[in-house]
């Protein structure tokens, strides 16, 4: 019985340990393997040692670009509605058919970019509508 607390707990830690540490770093490693595209077409990404597309998407299929940054201009591009922790009444989890919970991530963002400044006008010359938000 002692056996099954021991490796219940060892395996809460290391659950823990991955929620809290671990999928950052594996977050920052795919930030540094990856880098960015934008044609008159479509927005992509892709790995740079292999050149493989990991996810595109055609500019067509774009309604919103919400952009969030701080006021040095860094932050996150996202290509779409933004996911929020509270999501619509259809969400698969929800507390009494009411609000639902959302653990989706944003499926086309570019994150951590710098220089955002930069990049709006590209957007905007592509008529495509921006959304920005500092924090």
């Amino acid at each position: 019985m002692t056996s099954f607390f021991f490796f219940f707990a060892i395996f809460m830690f290391g659950t823990g340990l991955y929620l809290a540490f671990f999928r950052w770093i594996l977050r920052y490693s795919d930030l540094k393997n990856n880098y960015y595209l934008i044609t008159n077409e479509r927005i992509i990404i892709a790995e740079k040692l292999t050149k493989k597309i990991i996810k595109e998407k055609k500019l067509e299929e774009i309604d919103q670009i919400n952009i969030e940054m701080n006021n040095k201009f860094f932050g996150n591009i996202i290509f779409g509605e933004p996911e929020t922790i509270f999501g619509k009444n259809d969400e698969p989890f929800s507390f009494f058919k009411r609000n639902g919970m959302n653990f989706d991530e944003d499926k086309y963002v570019f994150l951590s970019v710098e220089d955002i400044s930069e990049i709006i006008p590209v957007f905007e010359s592509l008529k495509l509508k921006v959304t920005k938000t500092f924090y």
